[in-house]
């Protein structure tokens, strides 16, 4: 007897319990809902709105009349997840408490600044201030964030700096009097204060970046991947390395190999933001499971391991940064994701 989709069916897929049968079903009726759902532009979170149209399309007496003829269709080896399936999951579940205590946490809005041997916190409450630059009395000054913690920073010249997770940005006791350097190390988001005297500069390693009056992204993680990437939202930049110069206009990025120096032109895709981390998503198009993972390490500070099954798996999708990780793991797991806890490390085998 063909079964059909439940609260009762989506809560024993959470839990790991179905057969073959019942996750084939659960898992075809959530790739098709994802295809319809691809062209919804969800801006904000509606838990209520969301609530409604799941009741509508799941509990429906369209699909209720339905027979389920394409239920045991094979799930496509890249399936699309987005946080939809997270929010199906928190209505179809009844409230209850998670069966262990994970270590991993939301992260935090903070940031060490280091001013020669002296070490102070930043936050919210207490921001960077320009001041800092004249207490360093001719040394360069850092901002650097752990694994889970992001700041935000006005420069001296009012260039506004997102720095992401485990990163670090230096700025240079020299800094807006003839030129404008800042050496960064993970990724940042700048908006740059126009001032074409003063040109705008950020190192990162070997590869220089120069800015007037612009808008762009730039990650280089050199444990996670060998690729520097900076995307153009406003105005204009040079990308140079060893002699090789790329001229970026808006709209445009480039994924340069810091090992060869070979650069990769691409048109971005305009539905996609790879600066959304600084608004508070992570927002994945098509993207490799382990740079997916190793975003979410270090914003909620956790290690991993990944089988080799997993390496060529591709999602898509935007995720809220104040989720729990709890709701990341079910999302993880909807998209047909397996998993185990050891300590403080989540190994994803098949």
């Amino acid at each position: 007897m063909k079964k059909r989709l439940s609260k009762q069916l989506l809560q024993k897929y959470q839990q790991g319990m179905c057969n073959a049968e019942e996750m084939a079903l659960v898992e075809s009726w959530y790739n098709q809902l994802s295809r319809k759902n691809n062209d919804k532009n969800i801006p904000e979170l509606d838990l209520a709105a969301e609530d409604r149209y799941f009741q509508q399309h799941i509990f429906g007496s369209e699909l209720r009349a339905k027979s389920y003829r394409s239920a045991y269709l094979k799930v496509a080896a890249s399936i699309v997840f987005f946080l939809l399936a997270g929010v199906a999951l928190y209505f179809f579940s009844q409230p209850q408490q998670s069966p262990q205590q994970l270590p991993f946490s939301v992260g935090q809005f903070q940031a060490d600044l280091l001013i020669g041997n002296e070490v102070v916190s930043l936050d919210e409450k207490k921001p960077f201030s320009p001041a800092y630059m004249a207490q360093g009395k001719g040394d360069n000054l850092a901002v650097k964030t752990k694994k889970g913690q992001e700041f935000k920073m006005e420069l001296p010249d009012g260039t506004t700096v997102w720095l992401n997770a485990d990163s670090k940005l230096e700025i240079g006791p020299g800094y807006d009097l003839k030129e404008r350097s800042v050496f960064l190390t993970g990724e940042a988001y700048f908006k740059v204060a126009k001032n074409k005297a003063k040109p705008f500069i950020v190192h990162v390693g070997n590869t220089s970046i120069e800015a007037l009056g612009t808008a762009f992204n730039v990650k280089l993680y050199a444990n996670d991947s060998q690729l520097l990437t900076t995307q153009l939202d406003e105005g204009k930049i040079r990308v140079s390395n060893a002699g090789l110069q790329e001229i970026l206009l808006p709209g445009q990025s480039i994924e340069l190999n810091v090992l060869n120096g070979a650069f990769q032109r691409k048109q971005l895709n305009t539905q996609q933001d790879a600066a959304n981390w600084k608004d508070g998503y992570f927002e994945f198009d098509q993207t490799p499971l382990p740079e997916i993972l190793a975003d979410l390490s270090r914003w909620y500070n956790f290690t991993y391991s990944l089988s080799p099954v997993y390496k060529n798996k591709v999602l898509s999708g935007k995720i809220s940064k104040k989720e729990s990780f709890e709701e990341v793991l079910k999302i993880l797991r909807f998209a047909g994701i397996n998993y185990t806890i050891d300590g403080d490390r989540l190994v994803l085998v098949p």
